[in-house]
């Protein structure tokens, strides 16, 4: 369990210190190592769960039968959007940490864009009524 936690610890660094790299070169502004640390904790601690929800909005659509793919501009969009709006509320909350609202849309695109491609290689789920839905309902169904 705690090398489970190790490991998506390390993982997590990676990414954000990646995208600190990315906000550094767009033009992030801060006060100490502290506040930075503070801003990309904060902005995990509320980006994960935001991003399961906007991640299940397209393939709930898509199961329903709302949008043909769970992979398309509304996927790109919400992660786009989400990001900017945390990036946004941060740089708001933090006097310590500033970023300018065009390099928060940049990184929201770039990160959106990156999120996008790497869901391209994600199955699609199953539409209601069809055969492999069917199978899923009948395996969760038996004890």
């Amino acid at each position: 369990m705690a090398i489970c936690m190790v490991f998506v610890l390390i993982i997590l660094l990676g990414i954000s210190f990646f995208e600190l790299i990315i906000l550094r070169l767009l033009g992030l502004q801060y006060d100490s190592f502290g506040s930075i640390v503070i801003f990309f904790g904060f902005y995990l601690l509320l980006e994960l769960p935001l991003s399961l929800i906007a991640n299940a909005i397209p393939k709930a659509l898509k199961t329903v039968g709302v949008i043909q793919s769970s992979k398309g501009w509304l996927s790109f969009s919400l992660n786009a959007v989400l990001t900017f709006t945390l990036i946004t509320l941060m740089d708001t909350m933090m006097t310590s940490v500033k970023i300018n609202w065009k390099s928060a849309i940049i990184f929201s695109l770039i990160t959106g864009f990156i999120s996008w491609k790497l869901k391209k290689k994600e199955e699609e789920p199953p539409m209601i009524g069809s055969e492999d839905f069917e199978l899923i309902l009948r395996k969760r169904r038996k004890p």
